[in-house]
């Protein structure tokens, strides 16, 4: 995708200070940072212990999803468990077998940790610590030498990731402390490093039931990151309807980052020569709760004018309320009847894509408890 580097290496700077990657290098975890904002939920940063660990550069891991770390023999039990923690927003702890780069298998501990942001209560990025599980210690078990212990140097010499003494290894309470600290430390970091204010929790109220206004759950950011066409979700609930998700090809046709965008009305794209009568029938149509198509001219970040095909819906969740109003884009030339053919074909793919992802999320979702696969 178009600027996709660029949007991967703005995520950490969004939430974090500018120094935040000289300190995240201060830890020699094996450990990296994912954001379910972006589309595939993609690696935005990667300790080097984590390279040296899979034999990956920094340039290959980047903006990938950590899926190429699976191979032929890694248990899709564990795989599941991982999406599960994802999309309920919670920490999980596994013993799963990934592969480096050369092919090698090998076995370690992962443990996963969302990292909350204090002003909305959204994810704003996952940490992933893996911690290597030697069979060395895996054979000799003594209460003196744990392989969480044993530097990569010293697994390297291993001739066998994936000797059956790993996979038969029960994962004892100390192997779980010595993961958890690993994370523990790392969500300290960032959240010394905040510019406005994350935490490995979420506040009282949120956890009562009171979710914050404009509020869009990570199991559904996940399901309308796949979603490859420009559009942003608006809250009908909020005082002057703002935008609580927007794409990342409705930030590309824009020219506007999200954080110029979240939060503010639509209106921001109207400019000296944006017509009257579509904006009248764009509200008109709000207020009655029903759909429109219309051709407006509107502005990029720029002041490039360009025109635009918008349709405008009301979505409904799960009991049938509507939840938001999707507002779908599509770039079109001043008057053509192909173009608007063409555009209306792609709004009714996105819209029935997003009201699928909408309905398939449990509004308030409820947050289980961290679990262990060992």
């Amino acid at each position: 995708m178009k600027n996709h580097k660029l949007i991967v290496s703005q995520s950490l700077i969004r939430s974090y200070r500018a120094s935040i990657q000289d300190e995240l290098q201060k830890h020699a975890y094996n450990f990296v940072l994912c954001d379910p904002g972006l589309p595939d939920h993609p690696i935005v940063y990667a300790s080097d212990g984590f390279l040296e660990m899979t034999g990956y550069s920094r340039d290959e891991v980047l903006g990938r999803n950590c899926r190429f770390l699976q191979g032929r023999d890694t248990d899709k039990r564990a795989i599941v468990e991982i999406r599960e923690a994802i999309r309920e927003e919670r920490d999980c702890q596994i013993k799963i077998l990934n592969y480096t780069k050369a092919g090698k298998p090998f076995w370690n501990l992962f443990h996963l940790a969302p990292v909350f942001s204090q002003q909305d209560g959204r994810v704003v990025h996952f940490v992933g610590v893996q911690l290597p599980i030697s069979s060395k210690l895996a054979a000799r078990k003594d209460g003196h030498l744990t392989g969480l212990e044993l530097s990569f140097d010293e697994l390297e010499f291993e001739e066998h990731f994936d000797n059956p003494s790993c996979k038969n290894y029960h994962l004892s309470e100390e192997d779980k402390q010595r993961a958890f600290a690993a994370v523990k430390a790392v969500l300290q970091e960032l959240a010394n490093s905040s510019c406005k204010g994350v935490s490995s929790m979420r506040s009282k109220s949120f956890s009562e039931g009171v979710i914050p206004p404009g509020f869009v759950a990570t199991s559904l950011l996940l399901a309308l990151t796949r979603i490859p066409h420009s559009f942003v979700l608006t809250d009908p609930h909020l005082p002057d309807m703002p935008i609580v998700h927007a794409s990342l090809e409705f930030l590309e046709l824009t020219g506007y980052t999200r954080e110029e965008v979240i939060g503010r009305n639509c209106r921001f794209l109207q400019g000296p020569d944006t017509d009257l009568a579509p904006i009248e029938e764009l509200r008109s149509s709000i207020s009655e709760g029903q759909t429109c198509t219309v051709r407006i001219l509107n502005y990029r970040k720029n002041k490039e004018p360009f025109w635009n095909s918008l349709h405008i819906s009301p979505v409904r969740n799960s009991s049938g309320k509507v939840a938001y109003y999707a507002g779908i884009q599509v770039a079109v030339s001043h008057s053509s009847e192909e173009d608007e053919g063409r555009a209306r074909m792609q709004q009714l793919g996105t819209l029935g894509a997003i009201k699928v992802a909408v309905r398939s999320i449990q509004t308030g979702a409820v947050l289980r408890k961290s679990k262990t696969i060992s």
